[in-house]
């Protein structure tokens, strides 16, 4: 068996309480809670090392960012 961590997890792990991560689509939807304390290059790193596109948005006063797996 494996040690390592599923994406999922390690996603968890970085954001911590700063935000809250979703599984959606193939790949993840985080809403940002504390946009001062985000590790927003940590996120943003691994999401693009997994080969995922990566947007962000906002609603309400909440900033989003969405990720799915880029397509051929």
């Amino acid at each position: 068996m494996s040690n390592e961590k599923d994406p999922y997890s390690i996603l968890e792990d970085i954001i911590d309480d700063n935000g809250n991560v979703m599984e959606e689509y193939g790949g993840y939807r985080i809403e940002v809670l504390n946009h001062m304390a985000f590790p927003w290059a940590d996120v943003f790193k691994l999401l693009l090392r997994l080969g995922h596109e990566v947007w962000v948005d906002i609603e309400g006063e909440k900033l989003i960012i969405v990720s799915k797996p880029k397509t051929d």
